[in-house]
């Protein structure tokens, strides 16, 4: 510590010659043989004015020093004053150049931290990883491994408690995010080279109505009989989500999906004569 209250700082030190020299507000940087010394007086700050009920009214800007790779706080090596800013993000931190509206500047070296908004995405990217989402219950009428017949509607639906949204929360201290799955859409592949978008999980079929008094919401008509057409039925949920603060955003859509056989056979008729 100088007498008069100013720290000198040294961020690499050899037998030095001026390259230039301090112009009164105590930063300067000199040559070395072989590389550079960056160096700061470090002055306290001077308190400003308050106004009456309020506070002091002091900015600053930080402005990236220059940057090695291998620079580190009690580093022996300076990096090379005539070499462009990194554009990669320092890994432990950097050097920065402090300038403030009542007149302190100084040199310091700031440690990365991760932001809040930072957190909050990897908590909620994280939580929406951990929302259990299988393969979707398919129901389907006529029942799944019974026929059906060629140019009946073959329905297709999800099993109840499918078709609703789930939620996952995380916690990162005072920082929290919570993702939603939410089903957006079912579609069928029938098989037999069509496929249905519906827009909800199907119409339930109740066995104990008329069948022609009911109508599905998401059916198909097969006009040629087969043993066993192959029929993927998948559903697809959107993400989203929303933390601490305010914040929010959307998410990667997610798709899971089974496939099963339907086998379609012709109604026989059966002449006799009376």
């Amino acid at each position: 510590m100088l007498t008069s209250g100013m720290t000198r700082l040294l961020v690499a030190g050899l037998a030095a010659f001026p390259l230039m020299k301090d112009d009164g507000d105590g930063v300067g940087v000199s040559a070395q043989p072989f590389n550079y010394l960056i160096w700061a007086d470090e002055k306290p700050r001077r308190a400003s004015a308050v106004p009456a009920g309020g506070k002091p009214k002091v900015t600053c800007s930080y402005r990236r020093w220059w940057y090695a790779n291998d620079l580190k706080k009690e580093s022996a090596n300076a990096p090379d004053p005539d070499r462009p800013l990194s554009t990669e993000q320092p890994k432990e931190g950097a050097w920065y150049e402090v300038r403030c509206s009542d007149g302190y500047r100084n040199i310091v070296w700031i440690k990365n931290r991760k932001s809040t908004a930072a957190i909050r995405e990897r908590l909620a990217r994280r939580a929406y990883e951990r929302i259990p989402i299988s393969a979707p219950k398919v129901l389907t009428a006529p029942p799944r491994g019974r026929e059906g017949l060629v140019g009946l509607p073959h329905w297709f639906y999800l099993a109840q408690g499918e078709w609703v949204s789930k939620s996952k929360r995380l916690h990162a201290g005072g920082v929290w995010a919570e993702a939603t799955a939410t089903p957006q859409r079912m579609t069928v592949e029938t098989g037999d080279g069509h496929t249905l978008v519906c827009a909800g999980p199907g119409t339930t079929y109740d066995s104990s109505r008329p069948a022609a008094l009911q109508r599905s919401t998401c059916s198909h008509r097969y006009v040629q009989p087969a043993h066993a057409h192959r029929a993927t039925v998948s559903v697809t949920w959107r993400g989203t989500w929303h933390g601490s603060g305010g914040a929010g955003g959307a998410l990667p859509p997610i798709t899971r999906s089974v496939t099963f056989p339907v086998r379609v056979v012709e109604a026989q008729a059966l002449v006799t004569k009376g």
